[in-house]
């Protein structure tokens, strides 16, 4: 043989060596694909051996020593896996090729898994002026979160001294939408005036050591600005609240003694049991009077715990507490996501209301320069602002709609009469032209 014939095939066999080596080199490089990436940065490298819905179980390598870790599926951010195809590389024209990596979808930083037999708590704070601080928004995704997570009870922490009616209407309708999906409870620190209508949609009403529950009688502003008592309105409301009262297992006379100055309620007890009443016809003669009829009702603690008519906590106002109060043995805490929640739908609602404030002050400057003859060499500029912030106004007043406030809505509607105006900016614009084809 032909010496150089010789090398050429030797050259050409030892890079077919060289390839194959180059391949396994490669196979090697990849055969351990998988990867866990956790939530702090860390990256675990190795072969997973397991996947549950509470940890990931990976052969890998730390500081050189091969090892099994378990992780927290909450603390994992992401897993990729991925592997050589089977098929061995025979050649540099036909290698071994990867199969594409599969990245797991990135999960719920805030889920939380809920153990077997237990039950979830997931506490939800009501702090501040409805209408200010406290918004249905807030409610809504927090009752939200707590379905896709499996939370079995939302506790609403209460701490108010009332507000915006339409704050409490549109959270008691937020409410009821998860009525029979997830167990409500209602714990008062203190809650007066419109702050006690979400209570009676509660499962359960819970006062704290020291808490106030009552006095939500409605007042109104009469044509001097000054407030006064509106009784039609707040038999209406009370009414309502009954109903809602009556379905919860709650006693109806104390939401009228808490909003209609004229009702009352006595206490009396039949075979060991409080029984109650609005009138003291009928009654034993030794009858207690809770509240009579020359004052609305704040019920306390000390009353709660005496007559039954909502549940106590006689110790401590803590989670803990409450959940021994209500007779929940295994529970686990779902965090403080309600917390951070709430906070954050409360900074939204009042970026929309302030806006919303600040239009409609603005469309009434506007309005007010727009029928001043004195303005009329301004008047075409002012009804084209007055276009712009009634489209404005329309648009706040459907993110509104969106952000759980249909009741909201109605009040701004009542300000600011939205087909009158549009109307009315057409005729003036178009009486404005007329006077400007006419001439001086």
């Amino acid at each position: 043989m032909n010496r150089s014939k010789f090398k050429s095939r030797q050259s050409l066999s030892v890079l077919r060596i060289v390839a194959a080596a180059s391949a396994l080199c490669v196979a090697s490089a990849f055969a351990i694909s998988d990867e866990i990436i956790m939530r702090d940065g860390t990256v675990y490298t190795g072969t997973i051996v397991s996947k549950t819905r509470r940890s990931v179980e990976i052969d890998t390598q730390v500081h050189g020593i091969s090892t099994r870790l378990k992780l927290d599926r909450r603390s994992v951010k992401s897993i990729v896996t991925g592997d050589l195809q089977t098929t061995p590389a025979t050649d540099t024209d036909n290698p071994a090729t990867l199969l594409p990596k599969v990245t797991e979808p990135v999960e719920n930083p805030n889920k939380v898994v809920k153990r077997e037999g237990y039950n979830l708590l997931l506490e939800v704070p009501l702090k501040g002026t409805f209408g200010k601080e406290i918004y249905p928004l807030g409610v809504a995704h927090s009752l939200e979160w707590a379905t896709e997570n499996e939370v079995t009870d939302v506790v609403f922490r209460i701490d108010s001294g009332g507000g915006a009616v339409w704050a409490a209407m549109d959270m008691v309708d937020v409410m009821e939408q998860y009525k029979g999906k997830i167990k409500m409870h209602m714990l008062i620190e203190s809650s007066i005036s419109a702050s006690i209508w979400p209570s009676f949609t509660c499962d359960t009403i819970t006062m704290a050591p020291g808490s106030d529950f009552g006095g939500a009688v409605a007042y109104t502003q009469n044509s001097s600005g000054s407030a006064e008592v509106d009784l039609k309105l707040n038999g209406i409301w009370a009414a309502k609240l009954e109903s809602a009262a009556d379905a919860n297992g709650f006693e109806s006379y104390l939401v009228r003694a808490m909003m209609l100055s004229k009702s009352s309620i006595y206490a009396y007890q039949e075979d060991g049991e409080w029984k109650f009443s609005d009138t003291t016809e009928g009654l034993p003669k030794n009858y207690e009077t809770i509240d009579g009829p020359d004052s609305v009702l704040t019920l306390t603690a000390k009353q709660a715990i005496k007559y039954g008519l909502v549940d106590a906590m006689p110790d401590g106002k803590s989670l803990e507490d409450f959940a021994a109060a209500q007779g929940i043995e295994k529970w686990d805490n779902a965090g403080d996501i309600g917390h951070e929640i709430i906070e954050r739908d409360t900074e939204k609602a009042k970026k929309l209301l302030a806006r919303l404030e600040s239009t409609y002050r603005s469309f009434i400057v506007e309005s007010n320069i727009a029928t001043d003859r004195n303005y009329i060499s301004t008047l075409g500029s002012s009804l084209q602002t007055m276009r712009k912030q009634l489209g404005l106004y329309k648009r706040l007043l459907k993110d509104a709609e969106e952000l759980y406030m249909p009741s909201m809505i109605e009040g701004f509607a009542e300000r600011l009469d939205i087909d009158f105006w549009e109307n009315e900016i057409e005729t003036r614009m178009a009486e404005l032209r007329r006077m400007r084809r006419r001439g001086p």
